[in-house]
């Protein structure tokens, strides 16, 4: 019966951790982006909502990746912090490709939208599977 509790401790811990690292990517992308997309998002741009939709799928699936192969909290800890870099860097790599990316997402440009969300999606595939 303790084995099973102390699963279910650790269970917890790794929820709340998940939690707490998917708020903070979320937090740090908006600070960094040089958008207010929740603005943006309330009034409907839709090309900023699947754009950050994108950077948080991409970033939580490597995350959830790190979260069936690392053996600790600290191990789940560390490539989570690595992944919000990664993914970070990915939209300031996005937005260097595409010229003027922030206004046409602005704009509510669907495609540019819709190709940072896959850019984000992409890497954190391959992010997640290196993990593994």
């Amino acid at each position: 019966m303790n084995e099973l509790v102390s699963q279910y401790i650790l269970y917890l811990q790794y929820i709340a951790l998940a939690v707490v690292m998917t708020g903070s990517f979320a937090v740090i992308y908006l600070w960094m982006t040089p958008l207010k997309e929740i603005k943006l998002i309330k009034e409907g741009n839709i090309a900023c909502a699947i754009s950050f939709g994108g950077a948080l799928i991409g970033f939580c699936i490597t995350i959830t990746s790190s979260m069936s192969t690392t053996l600790s909290l600290l191990g789940f800890l560390i490539w989570s912090l690595l992944a919000t870099v990664i993914q970070l860097l990915v939209y300031f790599v996005a937005t260097r490709l595409i010229k003027n990316a922030s206004i046409e997402l602005a704009k509510n440009n669907i495609a540019v939208g819709c190709l940072f969300a896959a850019f984000s999606i992409a890497i954190g595939l391959i992010n997640g599977a290196a993990l593994s």
